[in-house]
């Protein structure tokens, strides 16, 4: 992160921040972490931790920052940001430690809206009953707080659309199985009445669910349907059969995380409420089924939206013409596998190449319009100001 001059005397804040590179979560985050600083000069961004330049919080003491974001789930490194003179800290995915002496607050991905999106999902695919895998914290087995959250969203959307709910609490679990935590999974789910269909607290949690399925005799997707979250694509695409899972929005919470830490540097309170960032969408996968082959349709339109989005004449019947589904049908499959509209993806296509074109080559701003798809200059000189922050002649000159 390029180090930025002091403006009018007042130095930039210094915002530490981490990073596990094995992780799509902590990478997405960062990416909103980098893109907010890049549209606030007076904030700079260092990271920390496996897959950064400096692996060690403790290499940046001499740098002094004013605040942390961490996405640990343990607190050696608030504890030495804290002696290096953080005056707050942003935790990611996780509450405070008691006694916290720094300000601080807590983002999450919203469960609210985790739990209504799995629900219609699956009850959408046939599931009469609605089921939850909790997390557990390593070590003693006890569900996090984060966790029973999630289940307890996941039990209202149920009780809203009319439909059975159970829960699987690992700290109970581990204290009566004899075989096991495995062991008692595979059997709360052989007891689970047919078709049903089960959130895991995240993909991890969801790989054991399948195999207690597998355990248990219990046929997926055709007899227990299994979702996760956080759409881990290396657990993901790795599991037999290959796990459905929640897409977060990373990016926005680590945009968010940013934001966050900011204010409570520049503001008085000593704490602020949770906040949360929501999804992008659902990513189908073989452990719920594809019913309508929705993924093969979505892959064939995102395919002709890559190639044609620059021509300003395509609409979602052409999308839908290319993908062999009516527009209604590839509308309700386009969302439900992306999280987005065909026009969404087609303007975020779009965008991408108008910015590919500003800091690649020298085309003249009034031109790049047309060149990108946009009928009109006007619009897309609003519609880029409103979505990055800035003109597109100064995201040129970055």
């Amino acid at each position: 992160m390029a180090k930025r001059r002091k403006r009018d005397g007042v130095r930039p804040l210094r915002l530490l921040a981490h990073l596990d590179a094995s992780e799509c979560s902590s990478r997405g985050m960062v990416g909103g972490i980098l893109r907010y600083a890049a549209l606030h000069h007076d904030v700079e961004v260092q990271l920390y931790g496996p897959g950064s330049a400096h692996r060690r919080i403790e290499d940046f003491h001499d740098w002094r920052p004013d605040g942390i974001i961490a996405g640990e789930t343990h607190d050696r490194s608030l504890r030495i940001a804290e002696s290096m003179g953080c005056r707050a800290a942003v935790l990611a995915e996780m509450d405070a430690p008691a006694g916290m002496a720094m300000r601080h607050a807590s983002v999450f991905c919203d469960d609210e809206a985790i739990a209504s999106a799995v629900a219609d999902f699956l009850v959408e695919c046939g599931a009469g009953v609605l089921a939850y895998v909790g997390d557990r914290l390593p070590g003693h087995g006890e569900e996090p707080e984060w966790s029973v959250r999630r289940g307890e969203a996941l039990r209202g959307c149920a009780s809203a659309k009319y439909c059975s709910f159970a829960s699987f609490r690992p700290e109970k679990a581990r204290r009566r199985a004899a075989g096991g935590e495995r062991a008692a999974l595979a059997a709360w789910i052989a007891d689970l009445p047919r078709p049903c269909a089960i959130l895991a607290a995240n993909d991890v949690r969801a790989s054991a669910v399948l195999d207690a399925c597998r355990d248990a005799g219990v046929a997926v997707p055709r007899a227990a349907m299994v979702v996760g979250v956080d759409d881990e694509a290396f657990i993901c695409g790795q599991m037999r059969p290959t796990l459905t899972s929640v897409i977060p929005d990373w990016d926005g919470g680590g945009y968010l995380e940013a934001e966050t830490l900011v204010e409570l540097l520049r503001g008085r309170a000593a704490c602020l409420p949770p906040r949360t960032f929501g999804i992008l969408g659902i990513a189908r996968r073989q452990s719920t089924g594809d019913p309508n082959e929705a993924r093969l349709m979505v892959s064939r339109a995102l395919e002709f939206i890559r190639d044609h989005a620059a021509r300003p004449e395509i609409g979602v019947g052409d999308v839908a013409k290319a993908a062999f589904a009516s527009r209604r049908l590839l509308q309700q499959n386009f969302r439900s596998v992306t999280g987005r509209t065909v026009c969404e993806a087609l303007q975020e296509e779009r965008l991408r190449r108008v910015r590919e074109t500003l800091t690649g080559t020298r085309t003249p701003i009034g031109e790049v319009a047309a060149l990108c798809g946009f009928a009109s200059d006007g619009y897309l000189k609003e519609l880029f100001r409103r979505r990055f922050g800035c003109s597109m002649r100064a995201f040129r000159g970055k």
